[in-house]
């Protein structure tokens, strides 16, 4: 198992995501049975590249739990765009790096909704602890403060960052 390359260039979806959640965790089966055999085994780094636009959060969400509970450290690198759930699946890496040219950018969950006022009352609930759970993990994973985001959502739909910003926040470690 030689190509430790994994990319994420598409929408978040089942799809883009079961590709990638397939090969960590073969990877990790892997490293575990190196590490039963070789005394001295050391992983080397899952790589993963990220230019997406974001899409699904419950998708984002299962690669993210893949990408922490992975005994094989996983780094992200973005070259290009780390937007709305691809930021979130970005700040997820055990290390975080970005090329000077690329581009991060925040905003609140959204969801397309519709039918009986029941309906719509789940749904805005269930949006809502979305939301919660997507702010505590890059809250948890960076320098950035709970009053930020709180004036992103309030004053503009999308907070667009460079990498020195993102390096400044905690979002990444290193701008190669």
């Amino acid at each position: 198992m030689s190509d430790r390359t994994l990319y994420l260039f598409d929408g978040i979806n089942k799809t883009s995501v079961k590709l990638i959640v397939e090969q960590i965790m073969k990877l990790n089966q892997f490293d575990d049975d190196k590490d039963k055999k070789e005394k001295d085994y050391k992983r080397l780094p899952i790589d993963l590249i990220i230019n997406s636009n974001g899409g699904s959060v419950y998708d984002g969400f299962g690669l993210i739990n893949v990408i922490e509970n992975s005994k094989t450290p996983v780094h992200t690198y973005v070259y290009g765009l780390a937007a709305s759930m691809s930021l979130l699946i970005a700040v997820s890496g055990h290390k975080r790096h970005a090329g000077r040219l690329s581009t991060f950018m925040y905003h609140s969950v959204s969801t397309h909704i519709d039918g009986h006022l029941e309906h719509l009352k789940n749904r805005v609930d269930e949006t809502q602890r979305l939301q919660n759970i997507y702010d505590e993990c890059i809250l948890s994973k960076t320098n950035l403060q709970a009053e930020e985001l709180a004036r992103v959502k309030e004053h503009q739909r999308n907070w667009y960052m460079s990498p020195e910003e993102a390096l400044t926040y905690g979002i990444i470690d290193t701008i190669i």
